[in-house]
């Protein structure tokens, strides 16, 4: 009996692919025989495409794995790494290369990017062998949208990459966008492979395809941001005293049958409030309109207006000074006059009736889902997901104002009001492999969410390595999050050291990087130990400021030089060592 080849079991497709071209092979080599042919021609080896992700919360990666299913099944090779490994990559030589990325911050890289970035302007070679598009990540809400996506897209075209197919820019809906451009540089790979005759010409990818696979709801199972869970809210507990500056609560989920790791985070797709969405429709001239309650219910965001609705308003109302705003100059003024206000706001400076319900419901955004680091081991709350949340409640332009979701689960999921919800997961904010390796946590305020999970993973699993929290809020009286649980913790040998900052307990406000340089003695000790060190919280403050502070602390204890102590933390950063979960 002759040999028939076999795909190897870690070549890269799935198993059904793999059964497929199994069973293909070995067709065509009987169909060979049959005719006598005594050397079957080979088969043609699969087109390399490779895909580099930049992200921050875990949207990217996923898009980037669900692009290479999407080639994969077309015939070519794809290749998916984080931007951290782009030196995996061989980009010099790569023909085919698709990026997508989000951005952080102010218009920076996010974390996984940042070598990826530094790389790119410095020491990058020509790449004039290669073909790439770039799918950017944002949200409109933000000044500079999609900054980062379009900066890497301008780099590559400057070192000589020929770009393939245009970027495109999404905002936080990005399922159409994302359906489109995967489309857009499927059919130009295939086009492109066909005339160098290396792909068949009937292998493209069509928009349909794409927009069928991306659409049906039903292709994705439970759990998932296209097809949420429908959870219910069964613990809603006050973390604050009631005269404490800010209202913080405990929240735990039932999520029976999802799964989840430490460090990974949770979706969920809130309601609005009822008495805005009543107002909006009074104002509107719309109240017995039920179809048009719901949308705004359950669909649409009223508490972001968006370009399309100020831009309309602006036209409608005549209003001079929003008029003015709207100039691309001053983005920063129409972002601060935009400041506390909603989408009744917007529509009170128009008569009643000016715009009809559909118009109007045309000019708004779609109502996007909030990410939560969940505060909870499966191991120790099995079928649960427990969440540290923090309300927003303020005054503004002589009305009351709340968070969308942070009141969504303090004051309307009661009883059997689903709340549905998916996992995000992270795979950039993890705990070490090793577990005997020590562990440093920095999260003040709601930051200290993850690390209650993980300290909660290392006691279920009897983890070996040190735990080291540092937690920082504005009054130990009113606001020390789970200190019941801490010093049970530490008494137990779970948490062997634990340092607290709470701000406006004396005259001069003391923060947690404060506690990490009065400490910076240990704290490099550990680092040399291999400690792996997380921050979770604040972005544009506080992550900046803790990452100073441990810059002085490996300068000052590691007597290192400035560039060195900035060596020592990007080799921390390469090997996993310093990960961060901001916002």
């Amino acid at each position: 009996m002759s040999y028939v080849p076999q795909l190897p079991s870690n070549a890269p497709f799935t198993p059904e692919q793999r059964s497929w071209l199994n069973g293909w092979i070995a067709g065509v080599l009987a169909a060979q025989a049959r005719d006598g042919d005594s050397a079957p021609a080979e088969a043609a080896p699969l087109v390399p495409v490779t895909i580099l992700f930049g992200t921050q919360t875990g949207s990217a990666e996923g898009l980037a794995k669900k692009l290479s299913r999407d080639l994969q099944s077309k015939g070519f090779e794809s290749t998916v790494l984080g931007m951290d490994q782009y030196a995996k990559a061989d980009l010099a030589n790569c023909e085919r290369l698709l990026l997508i990325t989000s951005t952080y911050g102010d218009g920076d890289p996010p974390d996984n990017a940042v070598s990826f970035w530094q790389w790119l302007n410095g020491e990058a070679p020509s790449l004039s062998k290669t073909q790439f598009s770039v799918l950017a990540l944002g949200d409109t809400n933000y000044e500079k949208f999609c900054a980062f996506g379009k900066a890497v897209d301008a780099r590559l075209e400057a070192l000589g990459a020929k770009r393939i197919a245009d970027r495109v820019d999404c905002d936080v809906d990005y399922d159409a966008g994302f359906a489109a451009w995967s489309a857009q540089v499927g059919q130009a790979f295939s086009l492109s492979s066909s005339a160098a005759g290396i792909l068949p010409a009937d292998t493209s990818i069509s928009g349909q395809d794409a927009r069928s696979t991306s659409d049906r709801q039903d292709a994705y199972p439970t759990g998932t941001k296209a097809n949420p869970y429908s959870a219910r809210l069964v613990t809603n507990q006050l973390l604050t005293t009631a005269s404490a500056a800010k209202e913080t609560r405990h929240f735990e989920i039932n999520i029976n049958g999802l799964s989840y790791e430490p460090g990974d985070a949770i979706g969920i797709v809130p309601e609005n409030d009822i008495a805005l969405v009543n107002a909006i429709l009074d104002h509107g001239g719309w109240s017995t309109d039920d179809e048009l309650r719901h949308l705004l219910l359950h669909k649409h965001d009223i508490t972001n207006p968006s370009k399309d609705l100020i831009q309309a308003v602006a036209a409608c109302a005549k209003h001079d000074d929003l008029t003015a705003l709207i100039d691309p100059a001053r983005s920063a003024d129409l972002k601060q006059w935009l400041y506390g206000r909603d989408v009744l706001d917007l529509l009170q400076l128009l008569p009643k009736g000016e715009l009809s319900s559909t118009d109007f419901i045309a000019l708004l955004k779609k109502l996007q889902p909030r990410l939560y680091s969940i505060a909870s081991s499966l191991k120790a709350a099995p079928s649960q997901v427990h969440l540290t949340i923090a309300q927003v409640r303020y005054q503004s332009h002589g009305r009351a104002r709340n968070g969308v979701c942070s009141t969504f689960l303090a004051d309307r999921a009661q009883g059997d009001t689903p709340v549905p919800v998916f996992i995000q997961p992270s795979h950039g904010f993890k705990l070490p492999t090793d577990d005997t390796k020590p562990v440093i946590m920095i999260g003040p305020g709601t930051g200290v969410a993850p690390f209650r999970s993980f300290l909660q993973e290392r006691q279920a699993t009897g983890a070996r390595g040190k735990n080291w929290l540092f937690f920082g809020e504005q009054s130990r009286m009113q606001s020390y999050f789970y200190k019941d649980e801490w010093a049970t913790l530490i008494q137990n040998g779970v948490l062997h050291r634990m340092d607290t900052a709470f701000s406006r307990d004396q005259e001069q406000k003391i923060y947690v990087q404060h506690r990490m340089t009065e400490n910076g003695a240990e704290l490099y000790r550990w680092l040399e130990d291999g400690a792996h060190f997380y921050v979770c919280g604040d972005a544009s403050r506080m992550a900046k400021d803790v990452d100073a502070a441990l810059h002085q602390v490996i300068e000052q204890h590691g007597g290192k030089s400035t560039d060195d102590a900035k060596a020592y933390i990007a080799a921390m950063k390469e090997a996993k060592r310093y990960q961060r979960d901001v916002y």
